[in-house]
């Protein structure tokens, strides 16, 4: 397992139909649909696929804001995780 990618996790969100997103700035490498997040949440470290990505970035900032579509082991998941607030929580990113 090799880091590729780190992604400073800010919130979290549901978007109906499709999943949990995990939002946040990328702070070192790429992000591609199909990587895996690792990330510390509720004092459990988890180990989620990525399902989807999507980024956004102001005009005036540098700063590459992001949405990490992520699957989730169930509905039960997802809703706890919906419920979590990250505070910067740092997610490394693997190939897997």
């Amino acid at each position: 397992m090799k880091m590729i990618s780190r992604f400073r996790i800010k919130d979290t969100f549901i978007i109906t139909d499709r999943g949990l997103v995990l939002a946040g700035t990328i702070e070192e490498g790429v992000v591609y649909f199909g990587d895996y997040i690792e990330f510390d949440a509720f004092g459990k470290k988890r180990k989620r696929r990525i399902k989807g990505v999507s980024s956004m970035r102001k005009a005036d900032d540098e700063t590459m804001n992001m949405g990490l579509l992520i699957e989730c082991e169930n509905e039960s998941e997802m809703l706890e995780l919906r419920r979590w607030r990250p505070e910067n929580e740092l997610g490394i990113l693997t190939k897997h």
